[in-house]
């Protein structure tokens, strides 16, 4: 036991006033008048004891009452075990309201935000006026930062609203610390009023300020269910204009009810283009596949949509992707043209082709191509290394194609630059393409699939021969995969990434003399697929609030202007801050982008690229921590000063009380005053003299 007033114990001397009393009362005699005198003696004796057992007893209920009053005036408290806080003097609390999506969940007392507040002007009311308040939230505002006395906490307080931005609970209480100690106060206390998530509530990560007392007040849901889009993907990299898409979209169910035909509808371009229904387990998933046609060219603007109550923020999902009318590829000639390239490439809308010589070339022109490819280069200058390492590691494509006449040695700075294996020496014996890697994703479409999924060849297929290629040698490194391999077990075509793009090298020249690959059936799909695996491509979405720097495809129109970013169908339009890295450009919005849905990247009048944000989906999952195991997970890391919310029945202001005060016994003690002040007059009237 404690006392939060312990000078009041200095009244405990006013005992010493009953006992002097009782001490002069000792000294004073009464006389006796009896008939008959042969009993004084007896009477006098039977008196005296009689009278001093009276005279004690009442002397000891007044000294308990004495006692019992003055400790009631310390106002006495037994303190909790885990809770160690200063009681008196200036105190200043920092509050935290989680302002989440999961907070909109209903509770049987309303929804769990509109509690949250409750529970913080209940944390008012257990403080002294005096006393100063931080507000924080998920947002982390300017102005959530300062201290407040307690109205200006309340017409805050009023004003927090539901927000897409999510914390961990160790960035919360780190920064409820360093708001805390940049206080002179030392009387310091940090109250978390949260549903405390999973996956936001990382205690093994929070290293909380020793000198702060932290609260932390859990809420729960009535009924935690939800069902989420949580994911979308293409089956393939590549989507053309006219073709057919597969999108799989992935459904999770994070409540416990089975849900059955639910609609799934897909819009491009504020056009419906599919609707599918679909079945899911309680906690479990499922995965829909949705066929399309892409009939346009452009900027393509999409979205899913279910729909399930009461939760609704994540029942639409935003993508967006570029489709290209044409890809452009370059062909740079050493001597001639080729023409089994030109007939590949030169009648195809579906390409933009163009040959340039070698000694002709617009270097500042290579942004504009997807595909740049080496037809028999003889040499490589320093300049056009330089500029096409740029464009490589800037996202673009190089196949590269030996010259017939070539010394090996002239390539090797070249290919050192991109860690490509070395040419060291001339093969001229026959050897025949013995291995295809059907599992890159240059081959994974081509070649029919077995039952699991997975490309095979047919049964003695007729491969590429090659009468003349360059043995290779050098580190094997990492990034460097085999397409076509030899017999001898020499690679005849590779691929290296190299940064953000890709390097392809052929270790025979494109020529019949050496090789008949120009004329083999393999020759088209595989250039054809390495050309399409060229064009530039972007996330599909980004998650809002996260800060990703959104990197910008490389074109050649922008020169120079103001990146502006505008909401699709929507006048909002802010310009995000603009960073040159290198050669790449990265792009911040820096918390102005509110809501999820699909924006435009423009620059002057002309739309870039598509970009798409939606919610954090960690909020999706519903999966709580209670008190206990709250509690539980605190002790474990090893956190002292805590305390953690069990009851939901008394009021939190009492609850506050007994945690930080402990429990008040002053109740106690002015019973016992009452009772030893009636026993007293008992006494006095039972017991006589």
């Amino acid at each position: 036991m404690a006392f939060a007033q312990p000078l009041f114990l200095f009244a405990l001397a006013a005992l010493g006033i009953p006992v002097i009393i009782h001490l002069f009362n000792f000294r004073r005699y009464k006389k006796v008048y009896f008939t008959n005198v042969s009993f004084i003696a007896d009477i006098k004796q039977e008196s005296r004891k009689r009278s001093q057992l009276k005279h004690l007893l009442i002397l000891l209920m007044r000294l308990l009452a004495i006692a019992s009053l003055v400790f009631a005036f310390a106002q006495p408290y037994f303190t909790s075990g885990n809770q160690k806080r200063k009681h008196s003097g200036k105190q200043m609390v920092s509050i935290y309201i989680d302002n989440s999506f999961s907070m909109e969940a209903l509770s049987t007392n309303g929804r769990l935000i509109d509690q949250a507040k409750l529970r913080a002007l209940e944390i008012l009311k257990t403080c002294n006026p005096s006393d100063q308040f931080q507000l924080l939230t998920n947002d982390f505002e300017g102005r959530h930062q300062r201290f407040l006395n307690p109205e200006e906490f309340k017409t805050m307080l009023e004003e927090v609203k539901i927000s897409p931005s999510v914390r961990k609970i160790s960035e919360v209480m780190r920064r409820q610390g360093d708001l805390l100690n940049g206080t002179s106060e030392t009387n310091r206390s940090a109250f978390l009023i949260s549903d405390f998530q999973s996956t936001s509530t990382d205690i093994a990560a929070c290293k909380p300020d020793t000198t702060v007392a932290f609260y932390f007040m859990p809420l729960s849901a009535e009924k935690p269910n939800n069902l989420e889009i949580d994911s979308v993907w293409f089956d393939s990299p590549i989507r053309q204009p006219g073709q057919q898409a597969r999108l799989t979209v992935r459904i999770r169910n994070s409540g416990g009810e089975s849900l059955e035909k639910v609609p799934l509808k897909l819009t491009i371009n504020n056009e419906q283009k599919a609707i599918a229904s679909f079945s899911v387990e309680p906690g479990g998933q499922t995965d829909i596949v949705l066929p399309y046609t892409n009939n346009k060219a452009g900027i393509q603007s999409c979205s899913l949509e279910i729909t399930d109550f009461p939760i609704t923020w994540d029942d639409k999902y935003y993508f967006s992707y570029t489709l290209t009318s044409a890809i452009p590829v370059l062909c740079v000639n050493g001597e001639n043209e080729n023409h089994y390239l030109d007939a590949l490439f030169g009648d195809d809308s579906t390409f933009h082709y163009k040959n340039a010589p070698v000694r002709q070339l617009d270097y500042s022109s290579f942004s504009r191509y997807s595909l740049i490819i080496f037809n028999g280069l003889t040499e490589i200058s320093s300049g056009l290394s330089q500029e096409i390492s740029r464009f490589v590691r800037n996202g673009g494509s190089l196949l590269f194609f030996p010259s017939p006449k070539a010394d090996p040695a002239i390539y090797r700075p070249f290919f050192t630059s991109f860690n490509l294996p070395l040419f060291t020496a001339l093969d001229t014996s026959r050897q025949q393409v013995a291995n295809v890697n059907t599992e890159s994703a240059v081959y994974a479409d081509v070649f029919e699939k077995d039952a699991k999924g997975k490309a095979i060849l047919p049964e003695n297929a007729d491969l590429p021969s090659v009468f003349r290629h360059f043995i290779t040698s050098g580190q094997v490194h990492s990034e460097n995969e085999v397409l076509l391999k030899l017999q001898n077990g020499g690679p005849f075509l590779g691929v290296t990434r190299v940064d953000k793009g890709l390097v392809y090298l052929c270790t025979s020249a494109l020529d019949d003399k050496w090789n008949n690959f120009p004329k083999h059936t393999l020759f088209v799909p595989t250039v054809y697929k390495i050309t399409l695996l060229s064009q530039p491509s972007a996330p599909l979405c980004y998650t809002s609030g996260s800060n990703v720097p959104l990197e910008v495809i490389a074109d050649t129109n922008r020169n120079h202007e103001v990146y502006r970013i505008r909401k699709t169908d929507s006048d909002f339009e802010f310009i995000p801050e603009t960073k040159n890295i290198g050669i790449a450009t990265y792009l911040y919005p820096h918390d102005q982008i509110p809501d999820a849905g699909n924006y435009t990247l423009f620059t002057g009048s002309q739309p870039i690229q598509g970009l798409s944000f939606n919610y954090n989906r960690a909020e999706s999952d519903l999966a709580c921590l209670t008190a206990a195991e709250l509690e539980g997970q605190l002790k474990k890391a090893g956190i002292r000063d805590f305390a953690v919310f069990h009851s939901q029945k008394k009021p939190v202001s009492q609850q506050i009380r007994e945690m930080s005060l402990g429990t008040p016994a002053w109740k106690y003690f002015i019973i016992l005053v009452l009772l030893f002040i009636a026993a007293e007059i008992l006494l006095v009237r039972l017991l006589k003299d």
